[in-house]
């Protein structure tokens, strides 16, 4: 992939002689999807004026998916545009606004004109994440070479600052707590409200009639780099157990990580498939979940959260580790299905500690993370 990255910021700096354009704003997106900060930036920039955008999906980033003559010249076309087009419109952008890292960047020259915004795809910061997680030397010198090039990395608190300028390689002073877009979603009254909670409910009961009338757990656990233990995941849930103690109640629905397919919980929805998360959480009463920053982002809707890191010992020591000690977690900690069933039934939750624990990961709650980004970067006349 290295000689990707180099060909594409060859391309890059051959087009930055060219002049900014300031209505040219470009996105680089982890993953397929537009969506999570950078689709609400985007919102706010829509109610701002015009401007031209251009969309780079880093998942398509690849040449190794050439598999027949005729998907041979798509691929072609795919890649003259990549390389040509989006690289002219990213070259020509005021603003480049990024989700995640982009590795290009590291020999990629941009004009001083030009603006680089990391928004990352997660708010607050539990697990370790960039470059504390790195053995790789050569990835590590990547990241040392593109955190300079970065004007502002915005966060949702002040307390995070230290812990994303070790995770960007970036410095302090441009680490910027003024919200996480994504979380404009829970504070607008169009989307949490009774009705419109009722009307994504009765969307999931018409398709599971079995549901109706119930309370939705939600179990999203997080990914294992360790292939045999992630597709493992759902065999230390058992929902079989759940449906028998649980099941007049309460209705299970599972998320696998949006990049690795899990073999589906025996008596669970599976909703894996289900691109908005936001609405997931906003409909579920309870949160399971191990590692994933989902945590952070549900304690803002001030609900239950279980914590059910079955193989905890293992991913401290092998995977990625944590910021903070896991049994300071807000919520109780479930060692089996049992443990979760008998939580559940006795409502052993500390509401206080989830509230404590939002407070900590956002500067603020409400609806205008996105706005005040936009008029840092704009100013409030724009």
């Amino acid at each position: 992939m290295n000689f990707n990255y180099k060909l594409f910021a060859i391309i890059f700096n051959i087009f930055n002689f060219f002049p900014i354009k300031k209505d040219e704003i470009s996105f680089i997106i982890e993953g397929n999807s537009f969506d999570g900060n950078l689709k609400y930036i985007k919102k706010e920039l829509d109610t701002r004026g015009y401007f031209k955008y251009n969309f780079i999906y880093k998942d398509k980033f690849s040449f190794n998916n050439i598999k027949s003559f005729k998907f041979f010249f798509e691929m072609i076309f795919f890649l003259l545009e990549f390389f040509i087009i989006k690289t002219y419109k990213l070259a020509k952008s005021k603003y480049i606004f990024l989700n995640d890292n982009f590795f290009p960047m590291a020999y990629m020259n941009f004009s001083e004109d030009t603006l680089v915004i990391q928004l990352w795809h997660a708010p607050g910061a539990f697990k370790k994440f960039g470059f504390e997680i790195l053995d790789d030397n050569n990835i590590k010198n990547l990241f040392k070479l593109i955190g300079p090039k970065i004007d502002y990395l915005f966060v949702s608190s002040n307390n995070l600052s230290k812990i994303y300028q070790k995770a960007f390689c970036v410095d302090e002073n441009k680490i910027l707590a003024l919200g996480t877009p994504r979380i404009d979603y829970y504070f607008n009254k169009n989307n949490n409200n009774s009705e419109n909670i009722m009307k994504i409910k009765n969307k999931f009961e018409k398709a599971y009639p079995e549901i109706k009338g119930k309370k939705i757990v939600l179990y999203a656990p997080t990914f294992r780099t360790n292939k045999e233990l992630n597709d493992n995941i759902s065999n230390h849930f058992n929902g079989n157990l759940f449906q028998r103690e649980l099941g007049d109640k309460y209705c299970l629905f599972f998320k696998s990580h949006p990049k690795f397919n899990i073999s589906k919980i025996d008596n669970s929805i599976d909703v894996s498939e289900y691109e908005n998360l936001q609405e997931l959480l906003l409909i579920s009463d309870i949160l399971i979940t191990d590692y994933s920053s989902v945590m952070i982002e549900y304690s803002i809707l001030s609900k239950p959260i279980i914590f059910y890191p079955f193989d905890l010992d293992y991913y401290s020591n092998n995977e990625r580790g944590f910021y903070f000690d896991y049994n300071n977690v807000p919520g109780p900690i479930a060692k089996n299905t049992k443990d979760i069933i008998n939580i559940i039934q006795n409502n052993h939750f500390d509401m206080g500690k989830i509230d404590s624990f939002s407070n900590k990961n956002h500067e603020y709650l409400d609806d205008k993370s996105s706005k005040r980004i936009i008029d840092y970067l704009f100013g409030k006349d724009n």
